[in-house]
């Protein structure tokens, strides 16, 4: 099992650090808030693609995207870091996201 955490504070987002980060989906699905919440899902985005990097040892934040299905949030890998999580013989990810109106926190689990 790897575990991974990230806590990121929200005023420190914005549009121009993520957009070298992002995938297309990621932008599609931050383009669903108001200007008032959209840094907190920024954060969030962040914080989810820390942890997993975190959790695997290695990384780059544009080989991890994060999906929402029924509002429940995932990790999908891509190449190098797909490839590290399989050499490492991981089959699962699981991933919290909270936060509160200064910081948003992430945990995955790899198993």
């Amino acid at each position: 099992m790897r575990v991974g955490i990230d806590l990121e504070n929200i005023d420190r987002m914005n549009e121009k650090l993520l957009a070298k980060i992002c995938f297309e989906s990621e932008k599609r699905w931050l383009s669903n808030f108001s200007d008032i919440t959209v840094k907190t899902h920024m954060a969030s985005l962040w914080v989810a693609k820390e942890a997993t990097i975190k959790a695997l040892g290695v990384g780059d934040m544009r080989e991890v995207e994060l999906v929402h299905e029924n509002s429940k949030p995932s990790i999908l890998l891509h190449g190098k870091m797909l490839e590290k999580f399989k050499e490492l013989n991981m089959t699962e990810i699981e991933i919290s996201i909270s936060h509160t109106k200064e910081q948003a926190v992430c945990i995955v689990i790899m198993k």
